[in-house]
């Protein structure tokens, strides 16, 4: 039958469904490209400029009874919940100097339904998977019981690694990115806005994965680990297209080489044509991210990190078993195709980039805002 795979989200206990869930049949479809979505963390807004043309007071005393150090007004947007974030933005609306404090709480609200797998351990397991064969120190103390040797009979009829097993909650990533969006797409208080204060509302709560095309800010995906990172331009010249944002090809993209680099099984059966050790991925159960290059030293959670090496390596596996999604010229010497498309006829199909709406597979929002509460424990935890 062959050697199922699952992949598990250490520090959540979650997972999520695959089409098919044998190596070598998920890792040359679209369902890779999903874990984008789970762990590209948006651009944090330009800083807002307030402007005297369009009636914007520079003069803090027109917040009126608001009228109040700057660290209280902070304070004050923190204790609105994520479930509430709509509050949030209308109070920013409200001024041009609460625009500026409370985009920052707007901004923690898209990382908790946007990215909320960034920075997690994760790992795709084989079924025959020894429970006591695992990847060295990717477990914490008090995880060793739970997750490491192999389920007892007493374990709810659980068979196989106890890793395997690890999923508590199962996302289901067809309904939710678009929650963001849905929280500030229509209300009873939204249709009495002003054109221009709709337009301010879009600015503010738009989620931002665009690239400029320089190299400082192009998109990666980073093993925190082990302080690597892939470009997502390098992996789009592979196949000839463009990127758009973290996106690029859908059958060949970051999403794509993450999972070559995240298996891990004592058996090397993956329904593959490539014969290297893809069962024994140097990335797994290692902290990953999407994120951009200029965060590595921006952000303290990157920044904490030094000596960021560029890694991308992938061109084999898909010589060998889907060699028709690569750039013809990068194709074998012996490459003979199975169908009757041109190069170009490849190259115009392989040029989808970005999913849309109908295919853009995305986070049940309720479990990663659930989960939103636990990532500063978490980062501690990393440190």
């Amino acid at each position: 039958m062959g050697q199922y795979w699952r992949l598990i989200n250490i520090d959540r206990r979650q997972s999520i469904s695959f089409e098919c869930m044998k190596l070598g049949e998920v890792m040359f479809w679209r369902d890779p490209d999903r874990l984008i979505w789970l762990l590209a963390t948006p651009r944090k807004p330009k800083p807002y400029q307030r402007s005297l043309e369009r009636g914007h007071s520079k003069d803090p005393r027109d917040l009126g009874a608001l009228n109040l150090p700057f660290d209280v007004l902070d304070l004050i947007f923190e204790h609105i919940a994520l479930d509430n974030i709509l509050d949030a933005a209308y109070l920013a609306l409200t001024n041009s100097f609460l625009r500026v404090i409370g985009g920052k709480r707007i901004y923690e609200g898209m990382y908790a339904y946007s990215a909320p797998w960034s920075l997690d351990r994760l790992i795709c397991v084989g079924d025959y998977l020894s429970g006591d064969d695992l990847p060295p120190d990717i477990l914490k103390e008090d995880e060793e019981e739970s997750l490491s040797g192999d389920c007892s009979e007493e374990e709810d009829g659980e068979d196989g690694a106890r890793l395997y097993n690890a999923a508590k909650t199962w996302l289901d990533d067809d309904v939710a990115a678009r929650h963001w969006d849905r929280k500030f797409s229509w209300s009873d208080t939204r249709v009495r806005l002003s054109h221009a204060e709709d337009s301010e509302l879009n600015d503010l709560v738009e989620l931002d994965y665009s690239w400029d095309g320089t190299p400082e800010t192009e998109w990666i995906l980073c093993n925190w680990t082990l302080a690597q990172y892939v470009r997502a331009s390098a992996v789009a010249k592979l196949t000839g297209t463009r990127c758009h944002g973290p996106w690029a090809n859908r059958f060949l993209g970051l999403g794509h080489v993450l999972l070559t680099q995240i298996c891990w099984s004592s058996d090397d059966s993956v329904s593959m044509r490539y014969e290297g050790p893809i069962h024994r991925g140097s990335w797994a159960g290692h902290y990953v991210a999407i994120t951009t290059v200029d965060q590595l030293t921006e952000n303290r959670s990157f920044a904490d990190k030094k000596d960021w090496t560029d890694v991308t390596e992938v061109l084999e596996i898909w010589r060998a078993d889907n060699p028709e999604t690569l750039a013809p010229h990068l194709r074998s010497e012996d490459y003979v195709s199975d169908n009757t498309n041109t190069d170009e006829e490849d190259l115009q199909d392989q040029e989808e980039s970005k999913p849309d709406d109908s295919d853009a597979k995305q986070v049940d929002s309720d479990a990663a805002l659930e989960d939103a509460s636990g990532d500063e424990s978490q980062e501690a935890d990393k440190s």
